[in-house]
């Protein structure tokens, strides 16, 4: 899924209240943090490689998304740690053991995060075991961005998500503000 979706999901139970609102915006942090990582060796990819190894956009493209997505230790961590189940739970029980409730709900908003992205990665969804297997990734027949795997279908669904529920959330921004301005005038 689009990470807006992810984002925007986490907003939407936040806001009815399946996480105490206390801790609502570390459960929305973990709807983005997981893919972080991944935006910032993006960033940093496309900067380096053609400045620094000369390569082409094309080149660039298809070295970070056939190679180094799937066989770089770095880039296996850093893609990896934030959507990974087994490291997740781990968080999550150790927020809970130690009392630390953000933790717990960051962990919370990353799990989610992972729960739906894996049903919509064809071969290219997190690694399920990681960090104790490095290569197993769930192929799902469904793909939220691919054709061949009903992309057309879940792209548009993934982005309903996006904007309905975005807008959504803005409405009721927009009146909780409105009615705050209003209760101190």
């Amino acid at each position: 899924m689009i990470t807006p979706t992810h984002v925007v999901t986490n907003a939407l139970l936040r806001r009815r209240a399946i996480v105490d609102d206390g801790l609502g915006r570390w459960f929305v942090f973990g709807g983005l943090a997981p893919d972080l990582g991944l935006y910032g060796l993006t960033i940093g990819g496309y900067a380096f490689y053609p400045l620094v190894r000369g390569l082409s956009f094309g080149e660039t493209s298809n070295l970070m998304w056939n190679d180094l997505f799937f066989n770089n230790p770095f880039w296996l961590v850093i893609q990896n740690t934030f959507h990974s189940p087994v490291v997740l739970a781990g968080l999550a029980l150790a927020g809970k053991a130690s009392g630390r409730a953000k933790l717990t709900s960051f962990a919370l908003g990353c799990m989610l995060h992972t729960a739906m992205d894996i049903p919509v990665h064809h071969n290219d969804g997190p690694l399920v075991f990681f960090p104790f297997n490095w290569s197993y990734r769930f192929n799902s027949p469904v793909s939220y961005y691919d054709p061949d795997h009903y992309g057309r279908i879940v792209a548009p669904i993934d982005l309903a998500i996006t904007i309905v529920g975005g807008a959504y959330l803005a409405t009721k921004w927009w009146r909780a503000r409105k009615t705050a301005a209003v209760a101190v005038a």
